[in-house]
């Protein structure tokens, strides 16, 4: 099994490093799987990295004028003569930790590829104690993304919101595997399905809005999202989204949501 994975990364070396360690050894504990990782480096002040340590696997850093999550591994994608060689693309932040058997419990994945165009795996968070997938379980209608666009529009809202309605909202509950509409966008795994008759990932946007994209691109493709709570990965929280100030957060926000609803509402 092939795999492409592209962090992204934004001053963020040591969480970089920490990541690339665990992908090592998950990688060294299986011969099913062959990967190759190709770094996004969207950082402001660029250090000179070296990757000899990591001996199961093929490590190379691009630096990008910080081009965003999506787009800058998007860059990568349509650089490639031929993504189709790879069985899975991961997309991912770096602020993750990879068990040890995960590309072991990848390898032996038991389920029909066929029209599947993204895997949404289990994405726990010790600090909240929850899964963060499925993410969204069915597609929003136009009405719900006009809302969610004021919130970004007026941070005021978005600020009562997370303090009142967001903080009532119940707590984890245990998914079962099914079909979903979009997983989360913190770690993305596209299938060599995904890629056919269109390879290119063109998403004009900064940040945010990502996991929406994709899932309506699995939709015209006529491709399924589906949630596999068997494969986990553990969320270290926030290491670049919470540095970003609060003003560049909504109006990021605020583009993404006009594009989506301008690109797949109207």
């Amino acid at each position: 099994m092939k795999v492409l994975l592209i962090p992204v990364t934004y001053n963020s070396y040591a969480d970089l490093h920490s990541y690339l360690r665990d992908v090592n050894v998950a990688t060294a504990n299986t011969d099913k799987v062959e990967v190759r990782v190709s770094i996004v480096d969207n950082s402001v002040q660029l250090e000179v990295q070296t990757f000899d340590e990591y001996k199961f696997i093929d490590v190379e850093m691009h630096h990008f004028n910080n081009l965003g999550y999506l787009r800058g591994a998007g860059a990568i994608i349509n650089s490639e003569e031929n993504i189709e060689q790879y069985d899975y693309v991961i997309i991912s932040n770096v602020d993750l930790s990879m068990p040890e058997d995960f590309f072991v419990k990848f390898s032996n994945l038991n389920f029909q590829e066929e029209k599947v165009g993204w895997l949404a795996n289990r994405i726990w968070t010790k600090a909240e104690k929850r899964d963060k997938n499925p993410k969204i379980l069915r597609r929003y209608s136009k009405k719900k993304l006009q809302m969610i666009r004021l919130l970004y529009k007026y941070p005021i809202l978005d600020w009562l919101y997370t303090n009142t309605m967001y903080r009532r909202k119940s707590g984890y509950k245990e998914c079962f595997e099914q079909n979903i509409y979009a997983g989360h966008g913190s770690f993305i795994i596209l299938t060599k399905e995904f890629f056919k008759n269109s390879s290119k990932i063109e998403y004009p946007v900064f940040l945010f809005g990502e996991e929406i994209f994709l899932a309506e691109v699995c939709q015209r493709k006529n491709l399924k999202v589906r949630y596999i709570p068997d494969l986990v990965i553990y969320d270290n929280e926030h290491t670049s989204t919470g540095k970003m100030k609060r003003k560049f957060y909504y109006k990021c926000n605020l583009e993404a949501i006009n594009y989506l609803l301008h690109t797949f509402y109207e």
